[in-house]
């Protein structure tokens, strides 16, 4: 079932546009706890850029459509290649790129020796999957398709399936850190207890259900007086891989609903998200990008200021794109 409540559509529009926001100012502030002051565009990176193509398949289809995504995806790739996209997930796109491609999901399990990658490139666009479906197996079984045609490990698409359900469930209005964990790490247990994600996370020398365990781990840091950016570095990650990077956005929204001493009190709780998602270094505009949609789903545009969206390159489009969305999957119902 599409989404349909009237009061979700200020949130369900924010949950695009701020997720852009992150994506600009990371890329030029790498680490940097302040915001630019000059007024020059602030360019995107992928993150935004697959955002926007998995968007621009849902209106084009009005439905989910692999191969359409995947050509979109791919096709993108191929009119912007300067973005600042993987070694690993350029190899897909030429492969969906040529004419002899018959299965859009065979270049991503073929990658690494055919273990598929566990990267967060299928996370950190995934927000609008979360807009455009209001039941949960929806989302889930969507965000998990979108990702395969990229990540075809369980530890990257599982990852893509923890980002939408964290922004469908902040779509859904107030709730405590708390209950948002519990609900999160419901769903993850059930989804890493497959034969498939027990065997991916042993390969690695993981334990079994590694979101899970970074999920409780982010309950054990909320609960702490004094974390330091190094300890949640060290707790969670800052890196590439999926599962080093979407509990980290997570746990940055999270901390970042109560006050930080260090990041100025004029700012807004979705501009202290951003901030403090940008402080922790490491892949800064994905992890950014991504606490940034779950920031902007909960919170509303209201929160987002407008200096920082004109600041933003195709910030309009952005908007125009997300506006759109939520049109065609209510007027569908």
């Amino acid at each position: 079932m599409m989404w349909s409540q009237q009061l979700q559509q200020r949130k369900s529009l924010s949950a695009a546009a701020p997720a852009e926001i992150p994506d600009c100012i990371s890329l030029a502030w790498l680490g940097h706890l302040s915001i630019p002051k000059q007024r020059k565009v602030l360019y995107y990176t992928d993150d935004t850029a697959m955002a926007r193509a998995l968007v621009q398949s849902l209106l084009a289809k009005e439905a989910f459509d692999e191969v359409d995504m995947a050509h979109r995806f791919a096709q993108e790739y191929k009119k912007e290649p300067d973005r600042g996209y993987g070694a690993g997930v350029i190899t897909v796109f030429k492969k969906l790129l040529s004419p002899k491609c018959r299965d859009v999901f065979e270049p991503a399990r073929a990658q690494f020796n055919g273990k598929g990658s566990y990267g967060n490139g299928g996370a950190m666009r995934v927000a609008g999957i979360s807009l455009a479906y209001s039941d949960v197996q929806d989302v889930q079984k969507f965000a998990r398709l979108s990702a395969q045609l990229t990540h075809a490990s369980s530890l990257g698409y599982n990852g893509a399936i923890l980002q939408a359900l964290a922004v469908h469930l902040a779509l859904q209005g107030e709730s405590s850190s708390e209950h948002f964990l519990e609900q999160l790490l419901g769903h993850m247990e059930e989804l890493e207890s497959d034969a498939q994600s027990v065997s991916d996370a042993r390969e690695l020398g993981m334990e079994e259900r590694p979101y899970s365990s970074r999920l409780k781990k982010i309950g054990v840091l909320l609960e702490q007086d004094s974390v330091t950016r190094e300890e949640v570095v060290s707790e969670l990650g800052n890196g590439i891989a999926a599962f080093e990077s979407v509990p980290t956005a997570i746990y940055c929204f999270l901390r970042c609903m109560e006050p930080d001493p260090e990041i100025p009190s004029a700012f807004n709780s979705l501009q202290r998200t951003l901030i403090y998602s940008i402080s922790l270094g490491g892949d800064t505009d994905t992890i950014a990008t991504m606490a940034g949609a779950i920031a902007g789903a909960y919170y509303g545009m209201g929160q987002v200021p407008g200096s920082w969206q004109q600041s933003c390159e195709g910030y309009e489009e952005t908007d125009v794109l997300a506006h759109s969305l939520h049109r065609l999957f209510q007027k569908s119902l």
